[in-house]
């Protein structure tokens, strides 16, 4: 029989959808963890019920999905993303199509809805089948609980957040993290929902500045370990010093952690005065100072295995791209004309230049310059996951010195980062 895919249409379908998604991806099932997650979703300032989709054959339930749609931001372009999670079929139905026909109406409610990308971050070597590939890989460093604390303290005062403090924590994210390809736009009601809802089981710290202003925040882990910070903004040394410290002393006992993990981008500010004003305070040990370290980055990679990326319609992606390729021809200083006709899979688009002015066009002429790849290779490119180099050693194609210059220009490599208040 069919399997269709829909909207779910009752609270039992809803219900359903939560349990099997607590039990597949919570370390202890637990049916008022079901509901609790629930809550969280139905409740979203930006929910709206067709998110959630359910597989079904005739009336029998077979899994489902959910899809936040988001706002995901690439320097001044502004991109409509579908972000999928909570991907399950029940265990009795698995191996008979139920994923594939989920993952086929997601591409279908996708285009229908006008996003131009989806993000997911999907079990291994599974959606890479259905055209995602990835475009993230998470990177922690792990620091010196001892250079931390051997850090004279600053004169910010650190206390928990509550849910007032919605705005400054929001204002901090766009402030710190928002000129980064993975960041998503964010309303004060989304913050102040994170905050009621899903961070009720870590901790917010925030740095408050001896004139009273609200300088940075961190969002710690409680389990298994309070020595993880998820999430650190602040907009000074002193603010994010103080956080650092008092993040440490969450973990002061008798099982005290010699090192503490911090979700970092790899080159965010906060990482590099954390290198420049940190120092073990004891290095009598060391015999090998260039390979010692009181700060050291750990990035995980495996191909098709963490956060993936599709495009789903590329006319509109590269429409919506245009404000960002645009600001950064213009920063480029360059005065190229031409048209660039970009052969992507099965679906093409033609950029003109002139001068310092970009603009999409109907169609190529015979002047145009024909850059070919794959669909996973673009989006990898286009998102600063891989550099123009690496496509063209996937796709050899002949390119003038110039026209590939142009193309470094607008697509330069970059270090793509979501934020862990950000994960599905």
């Amino acid at each position: 029989m069919t399997i269709a895919v829909r909207q779910l249409a009752t609270p039992e379908e809803m219900d359903q959808q939560f349990i099997w998604a607590d039990q597949a991806f919570a370390p202890t099932p637990d049916p008022a963890n079901a509901r609790a997650w629930g809550q969280t979703v139905l409740t979203q300032p930006d929910f709206r019920p067709q998110q959630l989709r359910g597989a079904f054959r005739e009336e029998a339930q077979l899994g489902g999905y959910g899809l936040n749609e988001w706002i995901l931001r690439i320097g001044e372009a502004r991109i409509s993303t579908g972000c999928i999670g909570m991907v399950v079929t029940n265990s009795s139905q698995r191996k008979q199509g139920v994923a594939t026909a989920m993952m086929r109406d997601a591409i279908q409610f996708a285009r229908e809805q006008g996003h131009s990308l989806l993000l997911l971050d999907g079990i291994p070597n599974f959606y890479y089948r259905y055209g995602y590939t990835d475009v993230f890989d998470s990177s922690t460093e792990e620091i010196n609980r001892a250079a931390i604390l051997a850090h004279p303290a600053s004169s910010h005062t650190v206390r928990q957040a509550t849910p007032e403090d919605a705005q400054s924590i929001r204002d901090l994210y766009e402030r710190r993290l928002s000129g980064f390809t993975g960041s998503f736009e964010r309303s004060r009601e989304k913050q102040e929902h994170l905050l009621r809802h899903r961070f009720g089981k870590n901790t917010i710290l925030l740095a408050i500045s001896p004139e009273g202003k609200v300088e940075g925040y961190v969002l710690a882990s409680r389990a298994p370990s309070p020595a993880v910070a998820l999430e650190l903004c602040a907009d000074n040394w002193p603010a994010q010093i103080a956080l650092m410290q008092a993040h440490a002393h969450l973990s002061d006992g008798p099982e005290t952690p010699a090192t503490h993990t911090y979700y970092l981008p790899p080159t965010s500010e906060e990482l590099y005065r954390a290198i420049a004003h940190l120092e073990v305070p004891d290095t009598s040990h060391w015999h090998g100072p260039a390979e010692e370290w009181g700060i050291r980055t750990v990035q995980a990679h495996h191909r098709y295995a963490g956060w993936m990326g599709r495009i789903v319609h590329l006319p509109t992606f590269l429409d919506a791209l245009l404000p960002e390729l645009q600001a950064r021809w213009r920063r480029s200083l360059a005065h190229w004309s031409g048209k660039l006709h970009f052969l992507v899979g099965e679906e093409s688009y033609t950029l003109g230049i002139s001068g310092s002015e970009l603009q999409s066009t109907t169609k190529p002429n015979d002047n145009a310059s024909t850059f070919q790849c794959s669909p996973q290779d673009f989006a990898q490119l286009v998102l600063g996951y891989r550099p123009l180099s690496w496509t063209l050693t996937q796709q050899p194609q002949e390119l003038s010195s110039t026209e590939q210059t142009v193309l470094q220009q607008l697509f330069p490599p970059s270090q793509p980062w979501i934020s862990f208040s950000d994960w599905f």
